[in-house]
């Protein structure tokens, strides 16, 4: 099960420039089949063969190279099943304090344009790792990861699913 993942926002500007296709999937239902990439060349959609991503860092891919993405399955162990609704949304900048912290049941998700970075341990007995977003992109974080992030702007949070009290304060 993947834990996190970094999306740099200048890897998404670089896919834009090198690719033909104006759209990329970063994390999907799953990894489209042959036959599935066949048809949709046929019908004239200029699409590529897309693989797993090993890593925590999505990179963009050359136009003749596949396209990586993450299921968002690996992203769902702990989820909670019973939920007051399907995500919880807020907005945060660099000047509200973040406090290392984990959430048992929910996954978050932070978008900025401006540069993101934090510090997180996968579990108790892991070491503390630290990823950085220069000019912003999109942290994602899975249940039960302790993570601080440091802001250095308006940043979007996205919380999935919804649950009430689901913030527990942790040390890195």
């Amino acid at each position: 099960m993947r834990k996190v993942l970094a999306i740099p926002l200048e890897e998404l500007e670089q896919h834009f420039a090198l690719n033909t296709r104006q759209d990329v999937k970063v994390v999907a239902p799953e990894i489209l089949a042959g036959e599935l990439i066949a048809k949709l060349t046929a019908a004239g959609r200029a699409t590529k063969p897309e693989k797993s991503l090993d890593e925590i860092v999505w990179r963009h891919s050359a136009g003749d190279a596949p396209n990586t993405l993450c299921e968002s399955r690996e992203l769902a162990a702990g989820l909670a099943e019973k939920t007051l609704g399907p995500f919880a949304l807020c907005f945060a900048n660099e000047k509200g304090p973040q406090d290392a912290h984990y959430h048992p049941h929910h996954l978050e998700i932070y978008f900025s344009e401006h540069p993101l970075e934090a510090e997180y341990r996968i579990d108790a007995n892991s070491s503390v790792e630290r990823v950085k977003l220069e000019k912003g992109g999109v942290l994602i974080f899975a249940a039960g990861v302790v993570h601080r992030a440091r802001l250095g702007g308006l940043t979007t949070v996205i919380e999935i699913p919804a649950v009430k009290d689901d913030k527990v304060m942790a040390d890195l």
